[in-house]
């Protein structure tokens, strides 16, 4: 029998689950479990997001103003299904255990690391959600403000089943969902890494600020509490095969890569590449960040609270601001039109074929591609009325081109969200150290060279999924066992010149600016204050758009009125030129000299 302790971390988002359990003296896996679901963003695959029994007639009205739990932007997940998943990862990791001779009483402490912001709403009663989850992604996150608050309002006033559940509906983050489950509805609170997404968090006390809260429509019974920072949670679980552990931490996702690649210092910055989402945050230690302006730059969170041996009561709390880019969401797109399969396959054949495209002289990067397909709310654009468009192409363009181009899309998008998050949090010398990149992408050699070459900073790249490496480190903090991880960190050096840099972020931004409005030129619904109706031949314009019109019509005629007084004016003050009448020479008359009057 192993004589070994362990600790294991939960991983959780919308679209994949993995529970490990790692040995606290090297960061070795021990056991490991995982499994990964689709989202719902068809129709084909979404089910009916009203769960709870109401009457026929509130059902049907659920039915009249619920828009489709798939429409434009939205991004759900059954989390049921989350649920089961987790219950199943949990087993199927006990049981390698017990295989192997470890037994699972090893296991000092359990932490859940979740996405950020994802929003689960679910009855206290019956125990079963009452709408699907809404991802973090979401565009009703972005609505009225931003955060997991703005979606609880849109349930709230569009979902019959949320308001049918009454005083026994509750809301929260994955984090909150996942503990009031595995303890039975026992603990019902949230952290302050997690709440500090939803928009609703008052970053100085790290607790709701009530003004936020009332003025979303949501109740203080309804919110988990905030656990206070130097509290240590110890929810304890009894459902599952992880019956009698307890849960001593719970952390976002983006706070936890912060904590692990021991970003604390002003100006500091990690960045998570997925196959979806580049995220960046950048740490700020010198109190809250300052409020930033609505999509235009980074949002302001909590990184985490890390637990002080010499006085519990007083954790050092590192603030993060984040930023988020679609940029490596290409993938999907070559993938649909038969260019690549994935950003693996990608990287390779941009290594394969960059030597040819230079020699050829039309360079790698001449063509330039914004995958803005959902477009680009967030900062540093604020332009959800971008669309995607792929600039310089000509006759010799062809698939290698094309992966070239989504390769400098996805670096150059990470070099701005970054860019942002660094500027927001007012840094004098820019980006403090080398720029850590963890998640799926980071293990592609020649992507990370290539983003080196367009950031210019030093990339430092350790385990691909560093939150569950932070989250076991705060973990064995809560617990005061030490952690060790001698993982070998390895660093790519730009080899890009300022010169080449500066070209490149012109050309790209250029492409950028060349997205915005598409949104606008075909309209989007009356509801979207970025779309321009379509003037009907057989229907009059009328309210606002006739008001409009007849605006402009007088200032129209005003502004002829001035010129002619203006002009007027002048002609006084210049004799020769006499007002009202204009000298032009009659065609065939020019070589008589002949002129005449009007």
């Amino acid at each position: 029998m192993k004589q070994i302790e362990a600790i294991a971390v939960l991983s959780v988002d919308s679209d994949q689950v993995r529970f490990t359990v790692l040995s606290n003296r090297d960061g070795s896996e021990v056991a490991s479990s995982a499994e990964t679901f689709p989202l719902i963003t068809a129709v084909g695959n979404a089910e009916p997001d009203d769960r709870t029994e109401c009457s026929t007639e509130a059902m049907a009205a659920a039915a009249a103003e619920d828009d489709s739990p798939t429409g434009r932007g939205f991004v759900e997940q059954d989390p049921d299904r989350i649920w089961e998943a987790v219950l199943r990862v949990t087993e199927d990791a006990v049981d390698k255990m017990c295989r192997d001779g470890t037994p699972v009483t090893y296991i000092k402490s359990v932490a859940i690391v979740n996405e950020m912001g994802t929003l689960v709403a679910w009855n206290a009663v019956t125990g079963k959600p009452v709408h699907n989850a809404v991802h973090w992604s979401d565009v009703r996150m972005t609505a009225g403000g931003g955060g997991t608050g703005a979606a609880a309002q849109w349930l709230l006033q569009r979902s019959a089943a949320v308001r049918c559940s009454a005083d026994s509906c509750r809301f929260g983050t994955l984090d909150a969902w996942l503990t009031w489950k595995l303890t039975a509805g026992a603990t019902y609170q949230t952290d302050a890494t997690n709440a500090s997404y939803t928009g609703l968090l008052d970053l100085s006390t790290l607790c709701w600020d009530r003004d936020a809260v009332r003025s979303r429509g949501l109740s203080g019974d309804a919110w988990p509490p905030v656990r206070r920072p130097h509290k240590r949670s110890a929810a304890v679980i009894v459902v599952g095969r992880l019956y009698g552990l307890s849960v001593h931490v719970t952390m976002a996702r983006p706070g936890a890569v912060l904590y692990a690649q021991a970003c604390y210092r002003r100006g500091q910055a990690a960045v998570t590449l997925t196959d979806r989402t580049a995220v960046a945050v950048c740490a700020h230690d010198r109190g809250p960040p300052r409020p930033q302006p609505s999509r235009l730059g980074p949002w302001p969170v909590v990184g985490y609270c890390e637990p002080n041996a010499a006085d519990r009561k007083s954790p050092r709390i590192v603030y993060g601001l984040l930023a988020v880019s679609g940029a490596t969401s290409v993938a999907g797109w070559l993938r649909n039109m038969g260019v690549a399969k994935s950003w693996d396959e990608c990287a390779h054949a941009y290594e394969a074929a960059a030597p040819a495209l230079n020699r050829d002289g039309a360079g790698p990067h001449r063509s330039y591609m914004v995958p803005a397909f959902g477009g680009l709310p967030s900062a540093p654009y604020g332009r959800p009325d971008a669309r995607p468009v792929v600039c310089g192409i000509g006759g010799h363009t062809g698939p290698a081109h094309l992966i070239a181009a989504a390769v400098d899309s996805m670096c150059h998008g990470v070099d701005d969200v970054v860019g942002c998050a660094v500027a927001g949090s007012a840094a004098a010398s820019g980006l403090a150290g080398p720029l850590h990149v963890d998640g799926p992408c980071s293990a592609l050699d020649g992507l990370m060279r290539r983003l080196a070459d367009v950031t210019g900073h030093r990339l430092a790249v350790n385990r691909a999924d560093m939150a569950v490496t932070g989250a076991a480190r705060m973990a064995a903090a809560a617990m005061n066992v030490e952690y060790g991880d001698p993982h070998a960190t390895v660093h790519y050096e730009p080899t890009s010149t300022a010169e080449q840099r500066s070209a490149w972020r012109g050309q790209w931004t250029k492409a950028v600016r060349r997205s915005y409005g598409w949104a606008a030129a075909v309209g989007r619904g009356l509801d979207d204050p970025y779309a321009v109706q379509q003037d009907s031949a057989d229907r009059r314009r009328t309210g606002f758009s006739a008001l409009a019109d007849a605006v402009r019509r007088l200032g129209s005629w005003y502004s002829d009125r001035v010129n002619e007084v203006l002009y007027a004016v002048r002609s006084y003050f210049a004799p020769d030129v006499r007002p009202g009448r204009s000298v032009y020479v009659v065609e065939g008359s020019a070589a008589d000299g002949a002129a005449c009057d009007r």
